[in-house]
């Protein structure tokens, strides 16, 4: 592209920053790439010392969060319509079968339109394991094999090319699925769009896990969506932004009607 801007920024909130460049792109592109150029692979103190890390933690571009995915995407807004994400719900609402297509479509296209295009192949096979709508916020994950995932968080109130838009592609380092009654998360942390901070939480649920819910200082009772393996939830604030270190504790009920709590971390 002949107008790149190639920008550094400080993506990690109370973590080390993570320096990446991100390309903007001329006026008909509407998604922006990111590239890391640093991977926080393993503490400062232990950096060169050839240990092989169990995870990666990356950082989304657009001031995004700690994942443990291996690519990432953002699509900037240009108008954001739903500031301050005054119609979002701490409870999902699901779709209808073709809402749900649409979305999962649209979703694969903006990854593939970026970060995403190298997960090509794996972007064309995953299927849609989340789709939920929180007021005019759409999120879908897209899940694949070996731990392969691609999440999408966006405002569907704006019109195409002016969407809010963040989300990550990929899959963990060492995958494992987790045991029947365990959470991994892929996902965690804070970040920041057009409409305030926001703080997500996703990732991969044991078979015997049929509900997630986030107990939140502010918000009262955040459920998951749980289906097909994976969850995800996510709130307006930045509740979590210490979370990808310190860990945050969740409820989760089993599917003998059992509850207990599970603490996510990266």
């Amino acid at each position: 592209m002949s107008n790149d801007v190639d920008m550094t920024r400080e993506m990690l909130r109370g973590s080390d920053p993570v320096p990446v460049e991100v390309a903007i792109g001329t006026a008909g592109d509407h998604i922006a790439t990111a590239t890391l150029t640093r991977i926080l692979a393993v503490p400062r103190n232990q950096a060169g010392s050839g240990l092989r890390p169990r995870r990666r933690r990356v950082a989304l571009a657009g001031g995004m969060l700690a994942a443990v995915t291996a690519g990432l995407v953002v699509l900037p807004s240009l108008t954001g319509s739903d500031q301050a994400f005054a119609s979002w719900t701490p409870a999902p609402h699901g779709m209808s079968v073709q809402e749900s297509t649409d979305a999962a479509a649209s979703c694969r296209q903006m990854q593939e339109d970026g970060a995403g295009a190298k997960y090509a192949n794996e972007l064309s096979s995953a299927e849609p394991a989340v789709a939920e709508r929180r007021g005019v916020w759409t999120t879908v994950v897209l899940a694949g094999t070996d731990g392969f995932s691609a999440l999408c968080i966006t405002d569907d109130s704006t019109h195409l090319f002016a969407k809010d838009m963040i989300g990550s592609v990929g899959r963990p380092t060492d995958y494992a699925a987790p045991a029947p009654r365990a959470l991994t998360a892929t996902d965690l942390g804070v970040g920041t769009m057009n409409a305030g901070d926001l703080s997500l939480a996703a990732g991969t649920a044991g078979s015997d896990i049929v509900g997630v819910v986030y107990h939140s200082r502010t918000h009262g009772d955040v459920s998951a969506t749980v289906s097909q393996g994976r969850f995800a939830l996510w709130l307006p604030g930045d509740e979590l932004k210490d979370s990808s270190s310190n860990g945050v504790a969740v409820e989760v009920t089993y599917r003998d009607g059992r509850t207990g709590t599970s603490r996510l971390t990266l």
